[in-house]
């Protein structure tokens, strides 16, 4: 290498490492100045919502206002990344704002600027737009929105009618379980958890008469659903329903009953009638999950224990003889036991 191709390849060296350094500079200018934005934004949000909450009569507090204040500080179309810190800022205080002052702040939120980058995000192309304008809005409680979202109940898209689905329990409590037996597309446990959650820290008083509407689904996923928010609020006089699933045809719906059973005690006449459907369940391991809840629930029934020990089901005759065994019945298991291995005939010769 001669001395002018060192001296450009060291030229090249060092334009880099300055272009480097020079864009480290920036990006740590960039950021501390952003730093400082969000700030700014952050202390003139909080000081609109309580001047609003709490308006001084003698110098009231308008909406135009607050338009021009956030405008001010860089609230503006163009600047996407502040009204989505901003809206972020509003889910974060509506979460702990309650009683009369929520109503307030849901009025305040339909009328400031950012909201409206919220509904614009449910008409894009992008599932996960339309799933975080979804949210976003349910989450600020805006209800005036909640034709547009309802059309995303069924969307093909799972996290996009996830969003909505939940937006129904945030907006109707529980008439939303009225539009479960028209849902054609699967509600996933995961799902199913959430909108359980939600109907409860939202709606903590039962209206029976809106589940009893729910009854008639046939789709699997509502039955499930459905289980879970009777185990969830322990409506004991609706226990008929998940009772009734203990024998379905389907393994997770079953799965599911005996989940939800294990929440509640029954009546004796009630437990004859689960042990009566036991008998028609056909897994083993379902079939000893409700054992131990019968076992754990009710008296020793002799009679029907020795039916089970003598039964064909041999993946669970240990278990059987176990709780015999272990609640003054030991003869009963030796004679079984005992039958099962019958004298040998001797033969002398």
């Amino acid at each position: 290498m001669n001395e002018k191709s060192l001296l450009l390849f060291i030229s090249i060296v060092f334009a880099v490492l300055v272009i480097y350094w020079i864009s480290i500079a920036v990006s740590l200018i960039y950021r501390r100045r952003r730093k400082a934005r969000l700030m700014k934004i952050e202390i003139i949000f909080a000081d609109i919502v309580s001047r609003y909450l709490y308006n001084d009569p003698v110098n009231p507090l308008t909406l135009e206002e607050i338009k021009t204040t956030l405008r001010n500080v860089g609230i503006r179309p163009r600047n996407k990344n502040n009204i989505q810190f901003v809206i972020r800022l509003m889910i974060r205080t509506q979460r702990t704002i309650l009683g009369s002052n929520f109503s307030k702040l849901q009025k305040l939120y339909a009328e400031i600027p950012p909201y409206g980058v919220s509904i614009k995000k449910i008409s894009s192309w992008s599932w996960y737009k339309k799933a975080r304008g979804i949210r976003e809005i349910y989450e600020m409680n805006q209800s005036q929105y909640f034709d547009e979202i309802f059309k995303y109940r069924d969307d093909k898209n799972i996290y996009v009618r996830r969003e909505a689905q939940i937006a129904l329990v945030v907006f109707l409590g529980w008439e939303s379980l009225r539009f479960l037996p028209y849902l054609k597309r699967n509600i996933t446990l995961w799902q199913q958890i959430k909108i359980v959650e939600k109907l409860y820290d939202l709606y903590p008083k039962p209206e029976l008469k809106w589940l009893h509407r729910a009854y008639e689904t046939e789709k699997l996923f509502g039955k499930k659903l459905l289980m879970r928010i009777i185990r969830k609020y322990e409506l004991h006089e609706e226990i008929g329903f998940i009772i009734d699933h203990l024998n379905h045809e389907d393994y997770e719906v079953r799965e599911t009953a005996i989940y939800c059973l294990q929440t509640f005690a029954v009546s004796s006449s009630t437990m004859a009638y689960i042990k009566e459907l036991y008998n028609d369940i056909p897994n083993a391991t379902q079939q000893g999950q409700l054992l131990n809840y019968i076992y754990e629930n009710s008296d020793i029934d002799l009679e029907f224990y020795l039916k089970q020990l003598y039964s064909n089901n041999e993946d669970l005759k240990l278990s059987i003889a176990e709780i015999l065994w272990n609640n003054g019945y030991k003869e009963k298991v030796q004679e079984f036991y005992y039958q099962q291995y019958p004298k040998a005939s001797l033969n002398v010769g």
